[in-house]
């Protein structure tokens, strides 16, 4: 079973030395949002040098996710695993791979609820809309204000 995917981002987070909690966040070709989560080991460099599913079942998924980049489209082939593991099986797998390490880096998770608040000047291309009822609130409010200053509601 082939399954196609698109690395949207990823966000390592440090557990203890060496050790963490790496998230890929992807969509498939029918825009359907996913959250693929492991154990890593990182390298003194700081690139991931092994991961554990905390799924086993997507670890062939994380096998090409620790090789792939950010928007990169991927092809996962299931079928070779799910001959060999059968769903009632319960064992861990871990896979490891130094032929190509990636760089970790702190990313905010886009699937997580967001707090609103603005950090940079990204944060207000995002939140636009938002800004914009806010701003037409606001513009509202002082219409009024003015209003009922001059006297407009009164007799």
């Amino acid at each position: 079973m082939f399954v196609t995917y698109t690395v949207k981002n990823y966000q390592f987070k440090e557990t203890s030395a060496g050790r963490g909690i790496v998230s890929y966040l992807i969509v498939d070709k029918h825009s359907n949002k996913r959250k693929i989560s492991a154990l890593a080991r990182v390298n003194k460099r700081g690139k991931i040098q092994s991961v554990r599913p905390i799924n086993k079942r997507e670890l062939p998924l994380l096998q090409v996710l620790v090789k792939s980049s950010i928007n990169e489209k991927i092809e996962v082939d299931f079928s070779e695993y799910n001959n060999a593991n059968p769903r009632d099986e319960d064992t861990q797998h871990e896979y490891t791979d130094n032929s190509k390490a990636i760089p970790v880096r702190e990313v905010r998770n886009e699937f997580e609820t967001k707090d609103h608040t603005i950090y940079s000047i990204d944060d207000i291309a995002e939140n636009k809309f938002r800004l914009l009822q806010m701003v037409a609130l606001g513009v509202l409010i002082l219409v009024a204000i003015l209003f009922v200053q001059d006297g407009f509601f009164g007799e």
